[in-house]
């Protein structure tokens, strides 16, 4: 059944609400513009793994509250600990894609570890007030997974201007370079990535799967082995998935007489 009362990870840091098949995933702490504490990506590493291994959701939002996506990191918990833990690194919440379709709807800040986060999504939906850039660069915090797959989101020339200045990059830019994918009207990122993905989530699964595993094969830089893939498993997705869907939709479509005639 439905869960609709969201549900709480590291004391509330991070929500989760459950909509089959759709699952929003939300950083919480609106006070710090929801910056990363250790404990909240924690918690957003257990509410994302939880979104995998959900077996009726097909898409993930994810946001932030407050009017902000995700300003970073928190400084005065960084300093705090004894360890440096780099969010992208083996375990953290940005070290890996997920396995399922991913939307970010971003309002206000997506700075540093925000920025990790939205470029770890497949998409990403702006409004006006979003705001992109690697800022804690000035201070010397990386980490972040930005400078590993920003260029592949926006071109290595543009990368490196974000990368190396920390300027802010504003909505309308971002849209210009291919960094935010659509744009709606302010306060609306949210609704319009949950409709999205409720889209994405009734396609064929198996179909949506590989065409994300080759494009991102392609986007690596292996273009004939991308090409190669997707030959391989369109063979077993129409089989699986194609096959019966089409069949059904001829036999949906196909007028009454013909059928008699026939």
């Amino acid at each position: 059944m439905p869960t609709f009362a969201p549900i709480p990870y590291a004391g509330g840091l991070i929500l989760s609400t459950r909509r089959p098949p759709v699952m929003t995933v939300i950083l919480n702490s609106a006070e710090t513009r929801n910056a990363f504490t250790r404990e909240g990506a924690l918690g957003l590493a257990t509410a994302l793994r939880a979104a995998e291994a959900d077996p009726e959701i097909g898409a993930v939002v994810i946001t932030g509250s407050g009017g902000n996506f995700c300003s970073g990191a928190d400084l005065s918990d960084l300093t705090a600990a004894n360890e440096y833990v780099p969010w992208a690194g083996e375990g953290g919440p940005l070290h890996r894609r997920l396995a399922k379709p991913s939307i970010a709807a971003i309002e206000g800040y997506a700075s540093a570890e925000g920025l990790g986060l939205a470029l770890l999504c497949d998409i990403r939906i702006v409004d006006e007030t979003a705001t992109f850039g690697v800022f804690a660069r000035r201070l010397g915090v990386t980490g972040d997974g930005t400078a590993g797959r920003l260029p592949g989101v926006v071109g290595i020339g543009q990368a490196m201007d974000i990368l190396l200045t920390g300027r802010a990059i504003g909505c309308d830019r971002a849209m210009a370079i291919g960094l935010a994918t659509r744009k709606t009207a302010n306060g609306m990122t949210r609704a319009l990535a949950e409709r999205i993905a409720q889209d994405i989530a009734s396609f064929a699964p198996m179909s949506i799967a590989a065409d994300r595993q080759t494009a991102y094969a392609a986007d690596d830089g292996d273009v004939d082995g991308a090409l190669r893939l997707e030959v391989e498993t369109s063979q077993v997705v129409f089989h699986e998935e194609g096959r019966p869907r089409v069949s059904e939709l001829i036999d949906v479509a196909r007028p009454t007489s013909r059928l008699v005639v026939a």
